[in-house]
């Protein structure tokens, strides 16, 4: 039998309903996203409900979601689970990168062979206290060169270590340390800044044992000189001669200082040094 396929032709008076549905100007909806994750306050339950809405919005999501990220070494296990591959990580996203490197549930050295994924980081935050026993040779870390801003938590590292760090951070600007380095051979101090190569050229900040003569010294040896324009000092009376000669050296660059000194310790000759 002959199989014939049959063509309803609709009469000339019946026409079709095409329905329409307008689409949203990509640059209207990152304005409505950017509002949602304003730094003060983001909506991050939000971002991710409008990640839902359409493929065409996931990109401006993640650009929220994933730009500051802390990383733990439970936290480094899951991303892992959920970004097995770069390519399929929002990695490119992160402009703050937080990482536990001391204390309970520091990430594993093994982490720094994921840290080349992160491009487009420019603020890397190492956070670290007591308890399990540091991490012992971040002259093999690497941080990505695209980062300008370090903050550093030095109470498990040594000031060595911290010399290693930045050392592979050419294009490193602002610079924060605070805490107190642990100790190490005094020997081993000199000329330590001589291999750094950043620019130095936003903010510089030092607290607590951070603030003195050996990481004066270190920020000195720079061959490049420093040229910071920010400069902002809280230690002890002590300290002023060490601040002095970082403000110096930072000749006409510097356009604000100020310098504090905690009151519980031995006074200094002049009390208007406490705080400029």
């Amino acid at each position: 039998m002959d199989s014939k396929t049959s063509i309803i032709e609709l009469p000339a008076s019946v026409e079709a309903n095409t329905s329409i549905t307008p689409s949203i100007p990509q640059e209207i909806v990152d304005e409505i996203l950017g509002h949602l994750a304003v730094p003060t306050n983001p909506d991050f339950e939000s971002l991710r409900s409008c990640a839902l809405v359409s493929e065409s919005w996931v990109q401006s999501c993640q650009r929220h979601l994933f730009h500051t990220i802390l990383f733990s070494a439970r936290d480094m296990n899951r991303w892992l689970d959920v970004f097995p591959t770069k390519e399929e990580s929002p990695a490119n996203h992160v402009k703050h990168l937080r990482v536990w490197i001391g204390g309970y549930d520091c990430v594993p050295e093994w982490f720094f062979k994921y840290t080349w994924w992160f491009a487009n980081v420019k603020k890397v935050t190492l956070i670290g206290k007591g308890g399990d026993p540091p991490l012992r040779v971040p002259s093999l870390w690497r941080l990505p060169q695209s980062v300008v801003s370090l903050t550093m938590n030095t109470d498990v590292v040594t000031l060595v270590q911290v010399r290693d760090i930045m050392a592979h951070l050419p294009n490193l600007d602002d610079l924060s340390l605070l805490g107190y380095p642990i100790a190490v051979d005094r020997n081993m101090l000199p000329g330590i800044g001589r291999v750094l190569k950043g620019r130095f050229g936003g903010g510089l900040q030092l607290y607590e044992g951070c603030v003195g003569e050996d990481v004066t010294n270190m920020l000195l040896e720079i061959q490049a000189g420093l040229h910071f324009t920010d400069v902002m000092i809280h230690g002890t009376h002590e300290c002023f001669p060490s601040t002095v000669r970082l403000a110096e050296s930072c000749g006409r660059t510097l356009m604000n200082l100020l310098y504090t000194a905690s009151p519980y310790s031995k006074s200094y000759p002049f009390s208007w040094f406490n705080q400029f």
